[in-house]
């Protein structure tokens, strides 16, 4: 079991992102037993209520500062009790700190974030369209194995290298292993990897820098679908493999009478091998379809998404592999319709890079046309069990990996802070520079990595096209200090507007659907293609990026709310978007009063309509424009920054 100390860490990040995904989504909203109570109504009523009087005293001088409102949610025979402080980019949010307490007869206990989740489940038992019995019991599930794997995570945690002192390849296997701290900013349970206990944590997970050995299954030639151009040799044991290794695998194929040509050696994640395998290709493995081979060779390293693994050398290729196991609600698995897909979108962004000076010079994409995928004899791209065994092998851009000057920085790295001993990434790249910790620097800083980003994401746009561009999946160019350009991987959530790719000279990239279903990738409208990149790249990634820089050097997070909108300016500015582009970003992301909100708890709870098998259950609610917010805030000028915030929502 985890220490104590761990373990509390861990219950307090949780609760954290917990608190404040229900405020977002508005679970409390319209519920007679829950009242939203200013400081001084709550100060009043507290003061003539002896149990209520216990849980003022426990906030503190620092709580009593911060809040401005209280939450207080009538139980049958108890009293919750919690305090929240207005905020940007959500009504109200609610810091660990504060604290959520219960008050029974005189008892007073500080609760959990699964006890905190059971009073919500039975908040809402006469509704289970939006509550889901049978969600509600796998969600509690879920944070129960976050709370677990968390404290894995930070007991075992490691002083951290300094990153861009490291050589490329070692400071992004770094880079990667800091963002996994954090992994999914904001939400919940994204840590957890439902049915992993100790021994699997802390054999693949980044945080414990372990190395993987992989598996490898020979699959009979004529069950194999690959990305490859038609008479094109190739084999995953060329690219991932040294030449000693390749021979063990080929002399094992030989001496088992499965070589020349008669089967394809795939890579197999070791836990996917022994855990799922053997269960959901039983047949295949009885009729010699798929032979498990005995040699395990090929050493790699797990990066942040635990399925993509790097190399322990200086090789462009990456490995990535499905694993059976269900994250963020999602099946982790790896269908050949995707790497199809995949594959499409890529063809389509290289096909846009050419038509954008800028873009030629500043995105860098991954290659990731090389896969190889198991498909049964009625190949049924949609079917199920298939999806388990299958490789992409992601070659990074040879003149980004050649250069000794270049280091590699998934975004996702820039919004954790806490978790290791050297700090905020910004630390290092300040001392790069020859740069203090002043604001005016670590702002500095901010700009730079958003502008670059910002622009590359409307010149896409402006193009009919949207990628996934979360923290995870964007990797910042650092070349001496400057960003240089960004890297996308993982092109397979490439969403478009058609009628804005033809008008640029594009064609739809005939993304293979499965009929029935419901799709994200294609937008009849630009607006609702945009919708994504405020999610994604603002609400998931910038966010996450800001609220981390703001923590950490202690900077006032509505200033800097301000400092990204002027970023998005300029961007659009750079971009040279057509006026049809620009006005639609101008009023999605200034004028109108809404933005979009990615749910993350009520997809989870809600009872599923029809999905794709596997993929992550999804929602979108509203929030207000946080640049109204601010604007707002800021018609009060006598007021200090921290207060001119609390008289948006009172």
């Amino acid at each position: 079991m985890p220490n104590k100390h761990a373990g509390n860490k861990a219950e307090q990040r949780v609760m954290e992102d917990l608190v404040n995904a229900l405020l977002a989504e508005q679970f409390l909203e319209g519920q007679a037993s829950v009242e939203l109570l200013a400081k001084e109504e709550w100060t009043s009523i507290a003061s003539q209520d002896d149990q209520l009087k216990m849980v003022q005293e426990q906030f503190g001088a620092e709580v009593e500062a911060q809040a401005t409102h209280v939450y207080r949610w009538k139980l049958e025979d108890a009293v919750i009790v919690f305090p929240v402080s207005t905020s940007i980019t959500q009504p109200y949010r609610f810091e660990a700190s504060y604290g959520v307490y219960k008050v029974n007869q005189g008892n007073l206990s500080r609760l959990g974030s699964l006890e905190l989740m059971g009073h919500v489940v039975t908040l809402y038992a006469n509704d289970p369209v939006a509550v889901d019995p049978y969600g509600a019991v796998k969600f509690l599930h879920m944070i129960e194995q976050t709370l677990l794997q968390t404290s894995f995570s930070l007991e075992n945690e490691q002083p951290s290298a300094p990153i861009l002192g490291l050589p490329q390849a070692a400071s992004l296997l770094e880079a990667e292993r800091k963002a996994a701290y954090r992994d999914r900013p904001f939400h919940p349970v994204s840590k957890v990897k439902q049915g992993w206990v100790y021994d699997e944590c802390s054999s693949y997970t980044a945080e414990f820098g372990r190395p993987i050995k992989l598996n490898w299954m020979a699959v009979k030639q004529d069950y194999v679908v690959s990305g490859l151009e038609e008479g094109r040799e190739l084999f995953p044991v060329d690219l991932l493999l040294s030449e000693e290794e390749r021979n063990q695998i080929n002399a094992e194929l030989d001496r088992r009478g499965l070589g020349e040509g008669a089967y394809t050696a795939i890579p197999v994640h070791p836990w996917q091998m022994s855990a799922i395998l053997p269960e959901q290709m039983k047949r295949e493995l009885e009729e010699k379809i798929c032979i498990p081979l005995e040699t395990e060779t090929g050493t790699f390293y797990a990066t942040s998404s635990v399925r993509s693994l790097m190399p322990e050398n200086e090789s462009p290729y990456h490995v990535k592999l499905p694993l059976g196991i269900y994250s963020l609600g999602g099946l982790r698995y790896l269908s050949a319709i995707k790497l199809m897909n995949g594959q499409q979108a890529e063809s389509l962004m290289r096909q846009a890079v050419e038509r954008d000076t800028v873009l030629k010079q500043k995105l860098f994409l991954c290659d990731e046309t090389k896969w190889w995928a198991y498909l049964p004899e009625d190949r049924d791209l949609f079917a199920d069990y298939p999806r388990h065994l299958s490789t992409m092998i992601r070659e990074y851009p040879a003149e980004l990996v050649q250069d000794a000057d270049i280091r590699l920085l998934p975004m996702s790295a820039l919004s954790v802070h806490e978790s290791v001993e050297n700090g905020h990434l910004f630390d290092e790249w300040l001392k790069w520079i020859g740069s203090n910790q002043s604001e005016d620097a670590v702002v500095q800083l901010f700009r730079e990595v958003l502008v670059s980003y910002f622009e590359i994401c409307f010149r896409l746009f402006r193009l009919g096209m949207m990628p996934e561009v979360h923290g995870q999946n964007c990797v910042l160019v650092w070349k001496q200090g400057n960003i240089e350009g960004l890297l996308l991987r993982d092109h397979d959530a490439l969403r478009v507007h058609v009628p804005w790719l033809n008008a640029n000279g594009l064609e739809d990239p005939a993304y293979t659907l499965r009929a029935g279903y419901p799709n994200s990738l294609y937008h009849d409208q630009p607006q609702k293609l945009l919708t994504f990149f405020q999610m994604l790249g603002i609400q998931v990634n910038s966010y996450a990026i800001l609220k981390s820089v703001a923590d950490y050097y202690g900077l006032n997070e509505a200033f800097l709310w301000k400092e990204l909108q002027s970023c998005l300016e300029e961007a659009i500015q750079n971009a040279e978007v057509p006026d049809e582009v620009a006005e639609v970003l101008n009023d999605a992301l200034f004028v109108k009063a809404a933005w979009p909100w990615k749910q993350i708890v009520r997809p989870l709870l809600k009872k599923q309509a029809l999905r794709v098998p596997g993929s992550m259950p999804y929602g979108q609610g509203e929030v207000a424009n946080p640049f109204h917010v601010w604007s707002e805030a800021h018609q009060t000028k006598d007021l200090s920054r921290e207060a001119q915030l609390r008289v948006v929502h009172n």
